[in-house]
C-alpha cells in the first residue's frame, strides 16, 4: 500500500539547487514560523556560502530579526507575479508549519 510519505514530490528543475535557481534568476525568500517575517534571499550569498549544488528543499535557517530565534524555510517564484511554492517536502517539516504567524514585511 501506498501512502504519501513514499510520493516522491517532483520539483520543477530551476528548483533542483541553487546554482541554477541563481542562474534562471528565480525569486528567493525565506519565511519566519515564530515571528512571520517574509525576507529577500540572495541567491549569490547562497551559493559563496554552500555552493551551487546545495538545495534549498527542506533547509531550515535561524531567523535573522532581531530577538527571534524561530526558524526560517524558503520559497521560490519563477518570475514577479508568479506562484510561489513552499520548498518542503519533508512531512514532518510540512506539519509542523502549517500554522504561520501572519507574514510580516516593511509594509506591515
Amino acid at each position: 500500500m501506498e501512502t504519501s510519505t513514499n510520493i516522491v514530490a517532483l520539483w520543477p528543475r530551476w528548483m533542483e539547487n541553487a546554482g541554477t535557481m541563481l542562474r534562471m534568476k528565480a525569486l528567493v525568500r525565506s519565511r519566519c514560523c515564530q515571528c512571520g517575517t517574509l525576507m529577500r534571499v540572495e541567491m549569490e550569498d547562497v551559493v559563496a556560502r554552500h555552493g551551487a549544488n546545495y538545495s534549498l528543499v527542506d533547509k531550515l535557517e535561524r531567523c535573522r530579526m532581531v530577538e527571534c530565534y524561530g526558524s526560517t524555510f524558503y520559497l521560490a517564484s519563477r518570475t514577479y507575479g508568479g506562484q510561489w511554492t513552499t520548498l518542503l517536502r519533508e512531512p514532518r517539516l510540512l506539519e509542523a508549519f502549517e500554522e504561520l504567524p501572519p507574514v510580516r514585511t516593511a509594509w506591515s
